[in-house]
């Protein structure tokens, strides 16, 4: 019978190092009958192959980390190890990947490739890893809304599959809180049943009415109960496999944000109430300040029934506030005047950094206010006069500082270096611990008292060893409190860190590139922190990431690194993982992030690790040199660089744009990256004939988005002609019928391509969507009529990945348009390449009336698309592929070969 008993360990949470490696214990212990079905579950058979068992150590390992060790047993079994069931399913995990040569993959993100070997592989000699720190993590809030979503419970149980076996024991787990908030507003506080549903966004939106409130609630809504009391009934069984796996679930507090019907009725809108959001955002939203009573009252309430439904991992994460630009944290803020600075000993420089350039100036800071006033970038003589004077609290934006090719030392603000263009030989120097450096913050003593309301509520609940854990992307959030980063920003944040106990706020670290924000905030007082790379908006596609710098992660951190000089020992990595908005793109990134959790170095040839890899998803057992080039130019271009965290190629935009240096043609050449791009792709299509057929999932899938990218990137150029040609004053009807007509033709071209493998199917999402609505009939008084709930969950999928906000009349076009876009079979040629054509026929009426082209009229006519598109449930799209892969690509990379005739090897 299984085991069913979890242990919950409730030990305080410190911040002690040991062997170089925090020491943190392990949250959940979980329990071995769970790994057993796991292994079922995902190779029926498997089990009677491993020998589990839960230790409190492993040999060589020191005691408190958390750990795990393969051998070999009796009868050719292998012996599983382990401090928890995280562990276990980790070390199962490295097992299946290292000696099996199977894949594990995201159904949706990079396939899988899961067999019973004949003869299950020694281990051989006897092998043992320890976590490089505490927590593995996996999402943020917004992925629950761009991936995660739609999905039932039988996706949930293999995605939580995927997540044991990868390692993680650490995520976001919002799934169900709107019923707990309805249950709170609604029986408690006399906010009526529309009130609560009116004001709560649609299902494809709920990250923003779940504190990301910056476009507004009531999106897409009203929320239909029956998805309220679904989903609440889904969170059961997600966090119960969490504990069975022994992953901790960050479940959400109270954050101080509500309906505006909730200050109304408890008589909270005075001046010292809640402040009311901003009209035409979120109006309808009040922000209730921790000090306001109102809040303590909620927060409690909250508490008693989230636990009370759910129960508790002691981990809960309060994004506090994102705010909008309304004033709460705004009021009272320490003054910096008074702040000393520290001294410059404590100021941590980087080495030179040849061939690259700081971006923006840095200002001069005027003594009376405290701010920076604008100024040409301030220049010196000499690199040491400079770096003293970029230490200073004169200049409090400078970040470093960079050498001119005159000669002059400038100092910067920008917080990376860029790739110095046109070789202009410059070089620049970073100060890595900016705050550290520059003040002695003390905690703001009105964001400390809403802090110790805020932990308070948490406390009083759920003991005194609970966590809070917050979104460090705050301190990159305009109209943030906490933005831009700055003393008093910091100082705020300082007042949030001092209301918890020590080491039990911890932040999550979410630079878009894995950079670390610790570098600059961590040094000022001490905080944990679970570095993560945030990487991609929207769930976009797009291959990118220059994984040098993410193989770093966290090794160059405390307590695995020393300590930076001047920073607070306390400032410790306890965590590493990626927090994108969206899932479902660049396996190879990810997966690299994810081994570091069982790692004691990074990766000494990431080249090697990107060919192992390749090998091993395509089922092959000697190197082949295709497959070996492939991914040598892959590692070479893409993941040598950092693209912008949106897809700015001419697939989901019209026309391209915000798209990185490297990306595109210059010339109607194709860059550099990009021809290694190409290249890559027809070594893939090379590759075809030495492996397996039926080819391996992860071997279409890496081909199909290669070439996606390759032809992603040709969109570029080709949509910048187009929109040349209607920007003509005089329109030219050869002009726009050349360009319009290539535009078209590319972009069905590359519908056609992703057809044929499975991820890359629109179909797959709205069926989803449509399935989570089922038989339900109380999705009424939405914003097009009453609907049937597999309707308006189609509705809601369709206007996530499009216009974001639902067009929900032919004349106004919905926004922040394009947001989520998606490079799916499906929605390009349905979509995209027919918003192309009526670019073209609207070109091609005003250029047969003599007139320039119609922007007005083109608005509107985007609005009817978009609106007839997005409630169009008559239109079913396929769930399995068509057409195959191989030969498609190979008939799109001869079409389109012309295109790269300038690339070397050509």
């Amino acid at each position: 019978p299984r085991l069913r008993a979890t242990v919950l360990l409730t030990a305080l949470l410190t911040a002690a190092a040991r062997a170089n490696r925090a020491t943190f214990p392990p949250h959940l212990t979980g329990n071995i009958g769970a790994v057993g079905d796991l292994l079922e579950r995902v190779l029926p058979g498997s089990s009677p192959h491993f020998a589990l068992s839960l230790t409190p150590t492993c040999p060589g390992v020191a005691s408190g980390t958390a750990c795990f060790s393969l051998s070999d047993g009796p009868s050719g079994m292998v012996l599983v190890s382990a401090t928890s069931a995280s562990e276990l399913t980790g070390g199962i995990g490295v097992y299946l990947r290292e000696w099996c040569n199977l894949t594990i993959g995201w159904p949706r993100g990079g396939g899988q490739r899961l067999f019973i070997p004949e003869v299950w592989p020694k281990v051989g000699q006897f092998f043992t890893r320890p976590r490089s720190v505490p927590y593995s993590h996996v999402t943020q809030v917004c992925t629950h809304s761009y991936t995660l979503v739609w999905h039932d419970w039988a996706a949930w149980e293999k995605f939580i599959d995927w997540m044991a076996l990868a390692g993680h024991n650490s995520i976001v787990a919002p799934t169900g809180q709107e019923e707990v908030q309805y249950r709170v507003m609604t029986e408690q506080f006399g906010v009526s049943d529309m009130e609560v549903r009116n004001w709560t966004n649609g299902p494809g939106f709920l990250t923003w009415s779940r504190g990301q409130n910056s476009h507004g609630n009531g999106i897409a809504g009203p929320l239909p109960r029956s998805f309220m009391k679904g989903q609440w009934t889904l969170q059961k069984q997600i966090l119960e496999r969490y504990r069975d796996l022994g992953i901790a679930g960050h479940q959400p507090a109270f954050g101080g944000y509500a309906p505006w019907a909730l200050a109304v009725a408890q008589n909270d809108t005075g001046k010292n109430g809640a402040t009311r959001g901003l009209p035409g955002k979120d109006w309808d939203t009040a922000w209730i300040d921790g000090r306001d009573p109102l809040y303590t009252r909620v927060a409690d309430a909250w508490m008693k029934q989230i636990i009370g439904d759910f129960g508790s991992d002691h981990v809960w994460q309060m994004d506090a506030f994102f705010a909008n630009g309304t004033k709460w944290g705004a009021a009272d803020p320490v003054d910096t005047d008074d702040v000393e600075p520290t001294s410059s000993d404590n100021c941590t420089w980087s080495g030179p950094y040849p061939h690259a350039y700081i971006a923006d100036c840095a200002h001069k800071s005027d003594a009376s206010q405290g701010q920076p006033t604008p100024s040409q970038c301030p220049s010196f003589a000499t690199v040491e006069e400079a770096k003293a004077a970029c230490v200073s609290t004169d200049y409090s934006d400078c970040h470093g500082i960079t050498v001119r090719t005159t000669g002059s030392v400038e100092l910067r603000s920008g917080s990376e270096t860029m790739p110095d263009p046109g070789n202009q030989n410059e070089t620049s120097y970073m100060l890595e611990n900016v705050m550290a450096c520059k003040w002695d913050l003390p905690p703001d003593p009105v964001w400390l008292a809403r802090g110790k309301a805020a932990y308070g509520a948490v406390a009083r609940a759920d003991g005194p060893t609970a966590r809070w854990i917050m979104q460090g992307w705050m301190l990159y959030v305009r109209g943030s409190p906490l933005n831009p980063v700055g003393p008093k920003e910091l100082s705020r944040l300082h007042g949030f860190s001092a209301a918890v106990p020590k080491g039990q706020f911890i932040l999550f670290d979410m630079n878009e590139n894995g950079l670390g924000q610790w570098k600059e905030w961590g040094g000022s007082w001490g905080l944990p922190f679970i570095w993560t790379a945030l990487h991609v908006f929207g769930g976009n596609q797009g291959l990118k990431g220059n994984v040098s710098e993410i193989n770093a992660i966290p090794f160059e951190a405390p307590p695995i690194a020393p300590v930076p000089a001047g920073y607070n020992p306390a400032t410790q990595a306890v965590g590493v993982g990626y927090t994108p908005e969206g899932l479902d793109q660049n396996p190879a990134y990810y997966e690299l992030l994810q081994e570091a959790a069982f790692k004691t170095a990074p990766e000494s040839d990431l080249t090697a690790w990107f060919v192992r890899r390749a090998h091993r998803r395509y089922g092959l057992d000697v190197q082949v040199p295709s497959v070996a080039s492939a991914w040598t130019d892959l590692h070479m271009s893409v993941y040598s660089n950092d693209g912008a965290v949106h897809d700015g190629t001419g697939v989901g935009l019209m026309p391209a744009h915000g798209y990185s240096a490297w990306e595109g043609f210059e010339n109607g050449t194709p860059k550099p990256v990009v021809c290694l791009v190409w290249r890559a792709w027809g070594s893939l299509i090379d590759a075809a004939s030495t492996v397996a057929t039926p080819y391996p999932e992860p071997y279409t899938y890496d081909l199909i988005d290669t070439g996606r990218e390759a032809l992603a990137q040709l969109t570029i150029p080709v949509s910048l002609s187009f929109s040349a040609a209607l920007g003509q004053k005089r329109l030219s009807k050869a002009d726009l019928n050349a360009t319009g007509t290539t535009y078209v033709d590319l972009l069905t071209d590359l519908d056609r391509l992703l057809a044929t493998q499975p991820s890359f199917l629109l179909g797959t999402w709205l069926e989803a969507a449509r399935n989570l609505g089922g038989n339900a009939t109380d999705c009424n008084d939405t914003a097009i009529g009453d609907l049937a709930c597999a309707d308006f969950m189609e509705w809601n999928a369709r206007a996530q990945i499009t216009t974001w906000k639902p067009t929900t009349s032919p004349t106004t076009l919905g926004e922040p348009n394009d947001y989520a876009r998606k490079q799916w079979a499906g929605l390009i040629v349905d979509y995209y390449a027919v918003r192309a054509a009526t670019y073209l026929e609207q070109g091609l009426l005003d250029a047969a009336g003599g007139r320039s082209f119609d922007r007005e009229a083109m608005t509107r006519r985007l609005a009817e698309l978009a609106h007839t598109w997005q409630t169009d449930f008559g239109n079913k799209y396929p769930t399995i592929p068509s057409g195959d892969p191989v030969d498609m690509s190979i008939a799109l990379h001869e079409k389109y070969a012309h295109h790269f005739a300038s690339c070397p090897g050509n």
